[in-house]
Protein backbone atom coordinates (compact mmCIF):
# COMPACT_ATOMS: atom_id res chain seq x y z
CA UNK A 1 0.00 0.00 0.00
CA UNK A 2 1.17 3.13 -0.88
CA UNK A 3 0.02 6.60 -0.24
CA UNK A 4 1.14 10.19 -1.35
CA UNK A 5 2.23 11.18 2.45
CA UNK A 6 5.49 12.46 2.88
CA UNK A 7 8.03 10.37 4.95
CA UNK A 8 9.22 12.05 8.02
CA UNK A 9 12.00 10.77 9.80
CA UNK A 10 12.02 12.38 13.48
CA UNK A 11 15.47 11.81 15.17
CA UNK A 12 15.48 13.03 18.90
CA UNK A 13 16.56 12.00 22.21
CA UNK A 14 13.69 13.70 24.07
CA UNK A 15 10.78 11.08 23.55
CA UNK A 16 8.13 13.80 25.17
CA UNK A 17 8.94 15.92 22.02
CA UNK A 18 9.37 12.68 19.79
CA UNK A 19 5.60 11.24 20.40
CA UNK A 20 3.98 14.79 20.67
CA UNK A 21 5.82 15.80 17.28
CA UNK A 22 4.82 11.95 16.13
CA UNK A 23 1.13 12.99 17.01
CA UNK A 24 1.25 16.29 15.29
CA UNK A 25 2.76 15.30 12.03
CA UNK A 26 0.93 11.71 11.55
CA UNK A 27 -2.42 13.16 10.08
CA UNK A 28 -0.25 14.82 7.46
CA UNK A 29 2.29 12.30 6.93
CA UNK A 30 3.76 8.60 7.59
CA UNK A 31 6.12 9.36 10.90
CA UNK A 32 9.15 7.14 11.73
CA UNK A 33 11.52 7.94 14.74
CA UNK A 34 14.45 7.13 16.31
CA UNK A 35 15.86 7.96 19.81
CA UNK A 36 19.57 8.81 18.50
CA UNK A 37 21.72 9.64 16.14
CA UNK A 38 22.45 5.92 15.30
CA UNK A 39 19.17 4.43 14.88
CA UNK A 40 18.28 7.77 13.15
CA UNK A 41 21.21 6.59 10.45
CA UNK A 42 19.74 2.51 10.18
CA UNK A 43 16.10 4.26 9.95
CA UNK A 44 17.19 6.30 6.88
CA UNK A 45 19.20 4.33 4.83
CA UNK A 46 15.88 1.66 5.77
CA UNK A 47 13.02 3.58 5.67
CA UNK A 48 14.31 6.41 2.82
CA UNK A 49 11.98 8.96 4.39
CA UNK A 50 11.65 12.66 2.53
CA UNK A 51 12.87 14.57 4.94
CA UNK A 52 14.35 14.32 8.50
CA UNK A 53 13.88 16.77 11.61
CA UNK A 54 17.76 16.40 13.22
CA UNK A 55 17.77 17.22 16.61
CA UNK A 56 21.59 18.26 17.63
CA UNK A 57 22.69 17.16 21.27
CA UNK A 58 22.54 13.23 21.64
CA UNK A 59 23.69 10.08 23.26
CA UNK A 60 25.75 8.06 20.84
CA UNK A 61 26.29 9.71 17.64
CA UNK A 62 25.23 13.45 17.62
CA UNK A 63 23.55 15.59 15.06
CA UNK A 64 25.99 16.94 13.08
CA UNK A 65 28.12 13.73 13.30
CA UNK A 66 24.59 11.77 11.70
CA UNK A 67 24.75 14.62 9.13
CA UNK A 68 28.00 13.88 7.97
CA UNK A 69 26.81 10.28 8.09
CA UNK A 70 23.65 10.93 6.11
CA UNK A 71 26.24 13.06 3.28
CA UNK A 72 28.79 10.01 3.06
CA UNK A 73 26.66 7.49 2.07
CA UNK A 74 24.91 7.38 -1.74
CA UNK A 75 21.58 6.44 -0.38
CA UNK A 76 20.80 9.12 2.11
CA UNK A 77 22.98 12.21 0.97
CA UNK A 78 20.10 14.12 -0.86
CA UNK A 79 17.31 13.83 2.07
CA UNK A 80 16.63 16.92 3.25
CA UNK A 81 17.70 17.81 6.85
CA UNK A 82 15.81 20.21 9.06
CA UNK A 83 17.75 21.02 12.25
CA UNK A 84 15.24 21.27 15.59
CA UNK A 85 17.17 21.81 18.99
CA UNK A 86 16.58 23.22 21.99
CA UNK A 87 20.33 24.36 22.30
CA UNK A 88 20.80 27.96 21.84
CA UNK A 89 24.11 28.52 19.62
CA UNK A 90 25.58 31.37 18.55
CA UNK A 91 25.55 32.29 15.12
CA UNK A 92 28.39 30.33 14.17
CA UNK A 93 27.62 26.94 15.07
CA UNK A 94 24.10 27.47 13.34
CA UNK A 95 26.65 28.82 10.21
CA UNK A 96 28.37 25.51 10.59
CA UNK A 97 25.07 23.28 10.30
CA UNK A 98 23.43 25.76 7.26
CA UNK A 99 27.04 24.81 5.33
CA UNK A 100 26.05 21.22 4.88
CA UNK A 101 24.41 20.62 1.39
CA UNK A 102 21.72 18.45 3.11
CA UNK A 103 20.42 21.40 6.23
CA UNK A 104 17.17 22.84 4.33
CA UNK A 105 16.13 24.72 7.77
CA UNK A 106 16.85 25.82 11.13
CA UNK A 107 14.10 25.22 13.93
CA UNK A 108 14.23 25.93 18.08
CA UNK A 109 12.49 23.81 20.27
CA UNK A 110 9.58 24.23 21.21
CA UNK A 111 7.93 25.44 17.93
CA UNK A 112 4.46 25.99 16.99
CA UNK A 113 3.31 22.79 14.99
CA UNK A 114 2.57 24.59 12.01
CA UNK A 115 6.09 25.83 11.98
CA UNK A 116 7.24 22.88 11.95
CA UNK A 117 4.64 21.97 8.58
CA UNK A 118 5.57 24.71 6.84
CA UNK A 119 9.81 23.88 7.71
CA UNK A 120 8.75 20.39 5.79
CA UNK A 121 6.64 22.03 2.91
CA UNK A 122 9.57 24.10 2.41
CA UNK A 123 12.25 21.78 2.57
CA UNK A 124 10.67 19.39 0.31
CA UNK A 125 9.73 21.92 -2.30
CA UNK A 126 13.38 22.69 -2.90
Amino acid sequence: MTDNKTKVLIVDDNLNYLQLTEMALAGEHNVVTAADGQEGMEKAKKEKPDIILLDVMMPKVSGLEMLRLLLADDDTRDIPVVIVTASHFDPSTEMAFKVEMNVKGFLRKPCPVNALKEEIAKAIRR
